[in-house]
């Protein structure tokens, strides 16, 4: 039982992180700051592709936006709809929902705390973003979010699109990347090679070139393996390295990570389900300190919008 509660609190690889309904704010502080912090956070931003992405990455964590932000968000009663669908859906159970939101108010809420399972809860959207931001690190946080890994790392499919370049007496030596993050990156090297760069080996004058567009990558060597047929390196970024430089790293990682992410959508065939106004399921349980008294319902509609 320990063992199962680890794997879900604290999964090695962590959890992808997806937001619904972002608004400008979320939507920064999204691609900004959560992913200088190497979080991997994603914004959905076509609605019909929600369920068919969530399916292809299970176990994730997926935050939801209540206010409204366009002409083509939900109510909030379709969010949570839209919940419970995912809820009695097998192949979307493992879903860590959570919720967001500066205006729901206290009673719409109540709605998903005694319908939905949130384990990511409520987050109230405060429109201090440091505020916000720390509220938000703290859900993701506890919800297992980073795992044990400390980075997030981009594999590299293409390697003519992704490599080091290394100067010697005999000219540059090319070694296509097999994966790379903002603290360093690992590469394929011939066999010929192999032990000839031992650990802790300096190597300054490296340039990593990214889709076509070259940076100064100061490396140290760390250890080789065998990895199936080829023999990789791997190597962290030196201490002299500029932040400049990981920032743009880090970007060119989410480059490809939203990559995979949108060939994940499936265009052809979008959800088109229209998710009802009303609430789907009535609650068993009920708080009854949660409940207006009698001077506090003006007239049915009020008592019907609660209920």
């Amino acid at each position: 039982m320990a063992e199962e509660f680890e794997a879900r609190e604290n999964p090695v690889f962590g959890r992808k992180v997806f937001f619904i309904n972002a608004s400008f704010n979320i939507e920064q502080l999204a691609k900004g700051k959560l992913r200088d912090m190497e979080y991997e956070t994603y914004v959905i931003e076509d609605f019909s592709q929600a369920k068919c992405i969530l399916r292809k990455n299970p176990d994730s964590i997926c935050l939801v936006n209540l206010d409204h932000v366009d002409e083509k968000s939900l109510t909030v009663i379709q969010y949570l709809n839209f919940i419970l669908s995912c809820e009695e859906d097998e192949t979307l159970a493992t879903i860590f929902f959570g919720v967001l939101s500066v205006n729901t108010s206290p009673k719409q809420m109540n709605l998903f705390f005694y319908n939905a399972k949130l384990p990511c809860g409520y987050v109230p959207a405060s429109p201090n973003r440091e505020d916000f931001a720390e509220t938000l690190t703290c859900i993701l946080d506890v919800n297992g979010a980073k795992g044990r890994r400390q980075y997030v790392r981009a594999t590299c499919e293409v390697s003519g699109n992704a490599f080091i370049s290394i100067p010697t007496k005999n000219g540059e030596l090319h070694f296509p990347l097999v994966d790379f993050s903002s603290v360093g990156l690992a590469c394929k090297i011939p066999e010929k090679m192999c032990g000839s760069i031992p650990p802790n080996t300096s190597l300054p004058k490296v340039e990593l070139w990214l889709y076509g567009v070259k940076f100064p990558a100061p490396l140290v060597v760390l250890k080789e393996f065998k990895k199936g047929e080829i023999n990789v390196l791997v190597t962290l970024f030196a201490k002299n390295i500029t932040m400049e430089v990981r920032r743009k790293v880090r970007s060119y990682v989410f480059r490809i990570l939203e990559g995979n992410i949108d060939k994940q959508a499936d265009y052809a065939n979008p959800d088109e389900t229209v998710y009802p106004l009303e609430l789907k399921k009535k609650s068993m349980v009920v708080n009854m300190d949660d409940l207006p008294t009698a001077d506090d319902v003006g007239d049915a509609g009020e008592l019907e919008e609660i209920l």
